[in-house]
């Protein structure tokens, strides 16, 4: 079987995070330099303030929330992809009693179910046939 690569949902996702909170900060950093400029501040001090503090916030915003994010998304939705796709493996190898224990009510959940719909009338089919 063919290696796939891992983590490529965690790093789009990632990636979007990271370029709106990078959006964020320059949209900030500009309405704080509008503001500096509109109380007087010379433009090359508002400029190099806003900056700064454009910078500073990414950075307090790399370090905390967005791991935060990170670690929430991998254990709350990638670690069930990955333990239904497990699931999915040793049911195509033959293994129609692997069971699925997802509980809740949100896709995955909604995905676990028609998986273990699917492998009783798989696991029903057997019994016909054989």
């Amino acid at each position: 079987m063919e290696e796939k690569k891992q983590g490529t949902i965690l790093t789009k996702i990632m990636l979007i995070v990271i370029t709106g909170s990078v959006m964020g900060a320059v949209f900030v950093g500009v309405l704080f330099y509008l503001a500096l400029l509109r109380h007087g501040v010379d433009p090359s001090t508002a400029l190099k303030y806003s900056v700064a503090s454009a910078v500073f916030m990414e950075f307090t915003w790399l370090i905390g929330p967005i791991l935060g994010i990170k670690v929430m998304i991998e254990r709350m939705i990638l670690s069930k992809i990955r333990y239904m796709t497990e699931l999915m493996n040793k049911v195509s190898m033959g293994e129609i009693d692997a069971s699925p224990q997802i509980e809740g009510n949100d896709e995955i959940a909604e995905l676990a179910d028609a998986f273990e719909r699917m492998r009783l009338s798989i696991k029903a089919l057997y019994r016909r046939v054989g």
